[in-house]
């Protein structure tokens, strides 16, 4: 057993902050890939996803209802009566992926009604974080180097119970777990510390620097927006005001090839 300096003491009392510190880190980093933006994206689609689905609807038309002008117009300066069913065929071929946006759209909005409907109570959410938390000083395989398979198995399943917010699952893995196991930091020796306090230096630079680009992107830079319900309103009177140029747009179109089928 390594003798008991100051030195010793220094050194695992660093280790044990960082331990927490990269447990924070980590589950902080976990917590915004799988779920919170699984949440703030529903948020963002319940708030405005269903106006932008009809902006999208009514720019597709107002693109199709265009093509169908413009083609008709190109039949007409040919000479030729325009082939209605011929125009449709190709101005659906070339609106496809727009077709295929909307609808990926439209099950984007079902999902996120889903999320919504099944979230965890704001007390079931906290207890799932801090049993986690405890479960990965105890089982991650950074902080435990020196992991049997069976801890390495059950890490595992604490994932994937984390990501499927099975609350009941974590709590039985933490009854099965008891402190017997547990390593002593006080029989590691003083250079094995020290490797350990340089690597977990470097995770956790790494994770702060994940974390600080996670947050500069979707959905997480518009979070703020989300929950300001002046910010919403303004956002939805903006799209309600791009919806209303576009049926502007369609009604222009169908008055103009009115006249040119009826000419």
């Amino acid at each position: 057993m390594p003798a008991v300096t100051k030195e010793n003491e220094e050194l695992t009392a660093k280790l044990v902050r960082l331990q927490l510190e990269f447990i924070d880190l980590y589950t902080r980093h976990k917590e915004m890939v799988e779920n919170e933006s699984v949440i703030l994206t529903s948020l963002y689609l319940e708030k405005s996803g269903r106006l932008q689905l009809e902006l999208l609807g009514k720019k597709t038309e107002a693109s199709r209802l265009k093509m169908k002008m413009n083609l008709i117009q190109a039949a007409i300066n040919r000479n030729e009566e325009p082939d209605l069913m011929v125009i449709a065929h190709k101005i659906e071929k070339r609106l496809q992926n727009y077709y295929a946006e909307i609808a990926t759209q439209a099950t984007l909005m079902d999902e996120a009604q889903k999320v919504l409907s099944h979230l965890l109570s704001e007390d079931e959410a906290l207890k799932l974080k801090e049993i986690f938390r405890v479960l990965c000083k105890r089982l991650h395989p950074d902080l435990n180097p020196h992991q049997t398979e069976e801890e390495k198995d059950l890490f595992i399943k604490v994932k994937a119970a984390y990501d499927l917010l099975k609350l009941t699952e974590l709590q039985n893995i933490l009854l099965y777990l008891n402190d017997s196991g547990r390593e002593n930091l006080l029989i590691v020796s003083a250079d094995e510390k020290q490797e350990r306090i340089k690597y977990l230096d470097n995770q956790i630079e790494a994770l702060k620097d994940k974390i600080a680009l996670l947050k500069q992107s979707f959905p997480f830079h518009v979070k703020e927006w989300i929950f300001d319900e002046e910010l919403v309103l303004q956002k939805q009177e903006e799209l309600r005001i791009q919806i209303r140029t576009f049926e502007e747009e369609i009604v222009k179109y169908l008055d103009r090839i009115s006249i040119m089928i009826n000419e």
